[in-house]
């Protein structure tokens, strides 16, 4: 299983060159719903900033919402609230905690199956690594 922060999805809506998730036929790939805000968001930044036109933005969005359906979205519910509020020896950021704690409750329920936090956010990387977390992209 894979696990995708919003880093690794605006990555293919704005290529920069960095590492993309490997398409894998066999593995799931989640996330947070924060995901889809982050996603929103980031293309509504963009278009705000002269980046995109409208156009282009609607182009954006599309993009989002149909990689949307390829991700399993896993909810925020209060045992997330719980674990990302707890301390996590390193700094780390709310959106941030909220992720790397939802990756650590679905990487606890996967058991025995691989599981990858996949980032290309250099903090993001360092918490989700005090928590344990095999992290990819960073």
């Amino acid at each position: 299983m894979r696990y995708v922060d919003a880093s690794v999805v605006l990555e293919m809506l704005f290529p920069a060159g960095r590492e993309v998730l490997p398409r894998d036929e066999e593995g799931r790939v989640v996330s947070s719903e924060l995901v889809e805000v982050e996603g929103f968001r980031a293309i509504d930044r963009a278009r705000l900033a002269g980046d995109l036109d409208d156009a282009d933005a609607a182009r954006k969005r599309k993009e989002l919402t149909d990689t949307l359906t390829l991700l399993d979205l896993a909810p925020i519910d209060r045992r997330v609230i719980a674990l990302a509020s707890s301390s996590f020896g390193v700094n780390v950021r709310a959106l941030d905690a909220l992720h790397v704690a939802t990756a650590q409750l679905l990487a606890h329920e996967a058991a025995d199956e691989p599981f990858e936090f996949w980032t290309h956010d250099d903090r993001q990387a360092t918490a989700a690594l005090a928590r344990g977390l095999t992290v990819r992209g960073a």
